[in-house]
């Protein structure tokens, strides 16, 4: 056998253990953009909603003090942030055409609840990851809310510190008339 075969066949050889382990690498970075792709996604999960209970007040001077007992879930693994809480009732007017209310949550109100200790949230409210915190949203109207028509539903919705939204309906709340 002369050199220059000898020199061929070991370039041969290297040049396909060279191709086996680029093959072997390439496979082992799919893997690892795969779990740092998987671990990105569970970082940014937004905020999920659950509502306990949902009230409304009317005082004697028909000023409606609405209240929502709402569990909020952070399921990423990076903590988050309640930034905006928001009251939308969904009015049906009387030619079937419907209309919106949006509220914006006043913890102040914490007091106008006759009868009930309530516990605000406070916005903004971080919420460490994987872990929930539940307590009361508070929304008031002042003024004679019967005028925009009959009420379809009452949509609470909660923006997290990214700009997520996620929302939560309910068609009935109790309703108690303070005399």
């Amino acid at each position: 056998m002369s050199n220059e075969l000898l020199i061929s066949l070991f370039s041969a050889v290297a040049a396909l253990l060279s191709a086996l382990y680029a093959l072997r690498s390439t496979r082992i970075a799919q893997k690892a953009l795969s779990i740092a792709e998987e671990e990105f996604n569970s970082k940014k999960e937004s905020l999920k909603l659950y509502l306990v209970e949902g009230i409304n007040y009317i005082t004697s001077d028909e000023e409606y003090v609405f209240g929502f007992n709402v569990s909020v879930t952070n399921q990423a693994t990076a903590p988050n942030a309640i930034q905006r809480m928001e009251l939308l009732i969904t009015f049906v007017r009387s030619d079937d055409t419907t209309g919106n209310l949006i509220l914006q949550h006043d913890a102040s109100l914490h007091g106008s609840i006759s009868g009930h200790e309530v516990s605000p949230f406070t916005v903004p409210r971080e919420v460490p990851a994987k872990s929930a915190t539940t307590n009361w949203c508070l929304f008031a109207y002042s003024g004679e809310i019967k005028k925009f028509g009959r009420i379809d539903k009452y949509t609470l919705r909660i923006t997290d510190s990214s700009g997520s939204v996620c929302e939560v309906d309910s068609y009935l709340i109790k309703e108690y008339r303070i005399v």
